[in-house]
């Protein structure tokens, strides 16, 4: 199990509008604990992704409407940072055989912190 592999993902039910049963998601290790993971749900770019039709049919990145959403080329996916979670590794089905670039995970690490960053200013 790699930082950035994509997995089939068993949430055994409805978890969010996104994740229901066996989903796809992008995994990340948790240093010094073996048994959970990150995972961020990927989803189908959709026109409400993005600011315009023009930057959906691009699959223009830079256009992405809401800061919570990284689009990955590799996969032609949509990373669902709000519906990120830890998750126990015996929910890991099966490797879907994509392992993201370091341009895309250094991508998601970025969006990740200012995401979280962002939350943490508004609870104060």
């Amino acid at each position: 199990m790699k930082n950035g592999e994509i997995f089939y993902i068993d949430f055994k039910g409805n978890r969010g509008s996104e994740i229901n049963n066996i989903h796809l998601g992008i995994i990340f290790t948790i240093p010094k604990i073996n048994n959970m993971v990150f995972c961020i749900p990927l989803t189908s770019p959709k026109q409400k992704h993005f600011k315009n039709i023009s930057s959906f049919n691009k699959r223009n990145y830079k256009e992405l409407k809401y800061q919570n959403l990284v689009y990955i080329d590799i996969s032609d996916s949509v990373a669902l940072l709000d519906q990120m979670r830890t998750i126990s590794t015996q929910r890991l089905l099966s490797s879907y055989n994509i392992i993201l670039d370091n341009k895309n995970i250094n991508l998601i690490k970025t969006k990740v912190n200012k995401y979280i960053t962002n939350i943490m200013k508004k609870e104060k």
